[in-house]
């Protein structure tokens, strides 16, 4: 076994803390853990982690309930929760502590963010703080605003060790450093000890590179004489500004003034590198440990970097390597636009903002935490697993004992497969477990993104993706609407050529902003929708077309390289640890919310809740995800594999998002669970016994007609799981709750639930059709075996006319089987009543579960599921004739003809499995064609 990085950091003089606490975490034995096997050295919190802890997880419901009992305000019930979490940790860091003389060893609690301007107020809260904690290993951490250096003075002056935070710039931190030596002059002066008194001054370091590297891409793509030193300076602002920031210590703390202190018993005030995690996906994962370690300092990491160091980092002394380069960093900034003292200010107050308003909202949490407890519990996930549940409950004791959480937390793929080449690909698939953190650290950008493209004058935005790329921004289109904040916001996901001319009448290309997204950069359908309205506004605008597009990819794919070249207004490189149906909260998913005016704080604190219901020291039994997941696979282990979700209007285009997560994942090796959306509810005697129901209950909404069907359903013995939604933005709790089961089901069947070996093959075929097309001037297409009343059938077997034909295809069902209906057709309402009538005869008479999907867009979701999955599918695949259709620029075919490939070339794929497939053309008419074809099932099923 290869040694542990992080026990090196120590021999180098750094020490490593965590940047996580919460009561779990303690009581689970993991903290003490990390201390024992990675040489933890502290840990800090602040009112961020607090408020996920708190409101993400029922670690202190108890707690809340007694104190809300003896009518405890929320304040006060705050503060009783922290300091007794503080005391604890501090407990388990105590005999370190000891044994290295009070040089280390520390647990840091911060004073009210509301109190980052009021010099008074935060030095009395860090008084009554220190008191209450009680532990001489505990940190008070004061905010290093201009109010709070008199702070800092006075405290340390009276004994209290301080964690001096939200630190950006070079002469502020000289300020921070001047005030600890004052304060340890003046308790010189009182006669007091100074030898345990202990300081750091916490340098945030990410935070300053996700501000500046925006404005240095921006000076990339714009050219001129200022593009190279821009491109030579991304990345290297925040570790230049620790490197100056640590000769500036030595400085200080090497000089006359503090030897003084020094002979007195004083301690260095230790620098400590904050908001070390990475999020620049072009960026190594341990960029901001790596660079900095060095004697005498400290870097407060959190579990994702912790857990990334162990598995990769390569501890070496650097932090005083290139000075001179990093001094040359920060003096020609101003030379491509940028003050650095302005970006420092500017962080120090988003920093203050950004610890405000969680603390604001743990305070409401709190107080309805409250209220609840003296109303009486209420809960936000009913499971009724019936004759189950005790399969389910020993899979989850199985779970336990393989500690499933906290490998999952780990990315441990052997979770999911043994063989090392598999384990490789799944690894890289794990990126997600940390989006919404990660994530907080850009929304200044996305917001002064947006505001640029608004002030630009832009009036729309047309998100052009597909599969994993385009299907969080069409929840996010469809359930939340227009905002009157944003832009109105259309999603082209289909190469339907009606469709694009819709588009074009609606929204004139000179005031719409076009996003091409794809995660490999290579996807067929978004390229082809980038290249036809790039087409038409370079027509327009020659050069200047570029300006209309922006690119949401993975680093150094094809897309990046064109969006460069063609001076795109903007390229967003996502993490390429992410796959693409687990990309809600990347850049594919919030780069459109911005843009429409999505509150995108609230949507990431909502699934930062679920994170932490769902973290890595919550037990499985009790953990929201994992239960999920675990109960899902198990009832499809029993037969019961189609997980048929009951949706309110106002949240079903959920059930899109959630069909390709489910499918996608877990659809492969003949095995698979079969999501089941948009399917009109019904008495239960209408279901098989196949079913496992999903009733997601939006409780701002009339849910009285669903809540009926779903009692009545889980009185007829149906398994029904009932997810409770305050409102619309706890979709984004949802999101992350199903990702998280969906990954444990993926483990409890054996697949890889972050691969999809079986959608290339169908774009392979439509690929091969059209390079046909290109050399023939025509689409091959086999003979029909029917055609009747308008309809043409491709792929029956035998019988004298359409209704026999029908009647034995669909008479070749079996016990759990499902009908697919696979349209490519225009996507609109007459069409989707007409069809969803004909899915309703299908399952009411057959009495199966019924899907239905648009190609090509099923083929990026639903798609992996029909060829990789159990062979319990009967596709009705549908396709008509185009009125016109609309050339693709360079590639002398149309986006029709493309659809006739991806439907063909999908058709072929599915027979080549083995799959019972019947091909019906419906003809010029749609509208006459559905209707034959509605009357064709009919008459077949008697």
């Amino acid at each position: 076994m290869k040694p542990n990085p992080l026990l090196r950091l120590a021999q180098l003089g750094q020490s490593i803390w965590l940047d996580f606490l919460r009561r779990k975490f303690i009581e689970s034995g993991d903290l003490k853990k990390l201390i024992e096997e990675d040489g933890l050295r502290g840990v800090t919190s602040n009112p961020t982690i607090f408020e996920k802890s708190i409101g993400g997880s029922s670690d202190y419901d108890e707690d809340i309930r007694l104190l809300a009992r003896q009518g405890r305000g929320a304040g006060e019930i705050y503060e009783h929760l922290a300091v007794a979490d503080i005391r604890a940790a501090t407990d388990l860091f105590r005999p370190l502590h000891d044994k290295l003389e009070g040089r280390d060893g520390f647990v840091s609690l911060e004073v009210s963010p509301l109190l980052a301007r009021d010099t008074r107020a935060t030095i009395e809260e860090a008084r009554r703080l220190w008191a209450a904690i009680g532990r001489p290993n505990a940190f008070i951490k004061i905010p290093g605003t201009r109010e709070g250096l008199p702070a800092v003075r006075a405290c340390i002056r009276q004994g209290i060790n301080i964690n001096v935070t939200l630190l950006f710039g070079l002469p502020r931190y000289r300020e921070v450093a001047e005030a600890y030596l004052a304060g340890l002059e003046e308790r010189a002066r009182d006669g007091q000890p100074l030898d345990h008194v202990s300081s750091v001054a916490s340098f945030f370091l990410s935070r300053i590179d996700n501000l500046v590297d925006p404005v240095l891409e921006k000076k990339v793509q714009e050219g001129g004489g200022k593009a190279e030193l821009a491109a030579g300076l991304r990345g290297e602002v925040a570790v230049a500004s620790a490197r100056l920031a640590f000769q500036i210590y030595k400085e200080i703390f090497g000089g006359d003034r503090f030897r003084a202190l020094a002979a007195k018993g004083a301690r260095p005030q230790r620098v400590l590198w904050a908001s070390t995690s990475t999020k620049n996906p072009s960026y190594s994962d341990v960029k901001y440990v790596e660079a900095l370690i060095g004697p005498d300092t400290v870097n407060t990491v959190p579990l994702e970097t912790l857990n990334a160091y162990r598995d990769h980092g390569d501890p070496a002394p650097r932090l005083e390597q290139d000075v001179e380069k990093a001094e040359s960093v920060l003096r020609r900034l101003p030379e491509v636009g940028i003050d650095i003292d302005q970006v420092t200010r500017t962080l120090e107050d988003d920093g203050v903002e950004k610890f405000r308003q969680p603390f604001e909202r743990l305070m409401t949490l709190l107080e309805a935490k409250r209220a609840a407890a003296l109303a009486g519990p209420a809960q936000r996930q009913d499971l009724h697993f019936g004759d189950y549940r005790g399969a389910i409950e020993e899979r989850l004791r199985q779970l336990e004992a393989q500690q499933f959480v906290s490998r999952l937390w780990r990315k441990d793929p052997s979770l999911w497969k043994s063989d090392p080449a598999e384990q490789q690909s799944i690894r890289r698939g794990l990126g997600w477990l940390h989006l919404p953190e990660k994530m907080m650290d850009c929304l200044p950008d996305l917001r002064a993104f947006t505001a640029e493209v608004k002030s630009a004058g832009f009036r729309h935005v047309v998100h052009m993706g597909m599969g994993g790329s385009s299907l969080t921004p069409i929840l996010f289109e469809r359930a939340f609407g227009p905002r009157k904040e944003g832009l109105p916001l259309t999603v082209l996901d289909t190469t339907d050529a009606a469709t694009i001319r819709e588009i074009e009448r609606n929204v004139p290309p000179d005031a719409a902003l076009f996003i091409v997204a794809s995660k490999s950069g290579t996807t067929t359908e978004p390229l082809a929708f980038g290249e036809y309205f790039y087409a038409r506004l370079r027509q327009a605008k020659g050069e200047a077309a570029g300006d209309h597009f922006v690119a949401v990819t993975d680093p150094g794919t094809p897309l990046e390289k064109l969006a460069r070249e063609r001076r795109y207004r903007r390229a967003f490189l996502s993490f390429p640890d992410v796959g693409g149906r687990y990309s809600a909260f990347s850049y594919f998913g919030l780069v459109p919310a911005a843009l429409m005016g999505l509150d995108l704080a609230e949507l990431l604190e909502r699934a930062l809740r679920m994170l932490h219901a769902c973290g890595h020291c919550v037990p499985a039994g009790e953990n929201p995800g994992v239960i999920l997941g675990a109960a899902m696979a198990e009832l499809a282990r029993a037969g019961r594999d189609k997980v048929t979700f009951l949706l309110p209007d106002a949240i079903v285009p959920l059930g899109l998002w959630l069909e390709q997560l489910l499918a996608e994942s877990t659809g492969k090796e003949g095995k698979g669970l079969v999501p089941v959306a948009g399917e009109p509810p019904a008495e239960p005697a209408v279901y098989g016994g196949d079913r496992f129901f999903v009733y997601l209950r939006l409780e701002e909404g009339d849910n009285g007609w669903l809540d009926e069907r779903a009692e009545d359903l889980r009185r007829a013995g149906h398994p029904l799981a009932v997810l409770r939604l305050e409102d619309r933005f706890d979709l984004a709790q949802e999101l992350f709750r199903w990702q998280v089961a969906t990954a444990t089901a993926g483990s409890v069947l054996g697949v890889d639930a972050f691969d999809q070996p079986n959608v290339q093959e169908s774009k392979e075929n439509a690929r091969r059709l059209l390079d046909e097309v290109r050399k023939s001037g025509r689409l091959p297409e086999e003979k029909p075996t029917h055609a009747e009343q308008g309809l043409t059938l491709y792929g029956g077997e035998g019988g004298p006319n359409l209704k026999e034909a029908l009647k034995g295809f669909l008479g070749r069902r079996r016990p759990g089987d499902y009908v697919a209906l696979l349209a490519y057709v225009t996507e609109n309402d007459e069409v989707e009543r007409a069809l969803q009538a004909t899915r309703r005869r299908l399952r009411d008479t057959l009495h199966v579960a019924t899907t239905f999907g648009y190609g090509p867009r099923y083929l990026h979701s639903t798609g992996q599921l029909h060829k990789g999955g159990p062979d319990k599918g009967l596709f009705l695949e549908l396709t008509a004739a185009a009125d016109a259709d609309i050339g693709i620029p360079g590639q002398r075919i149309g986006f029709d003809l493309l659809k006739q490939a991806q439907a063909i070339g999908d058709f072929e794929a599915l027979r080549r499995h083995g799959r019972r497939v019947l091909r019906i053309h419906l003809g010029p008419d749609i509208r006459r064609g559905l209707a034959a074809l509605d009357k064709a099932v009919a008459e077949a099923l008697g």
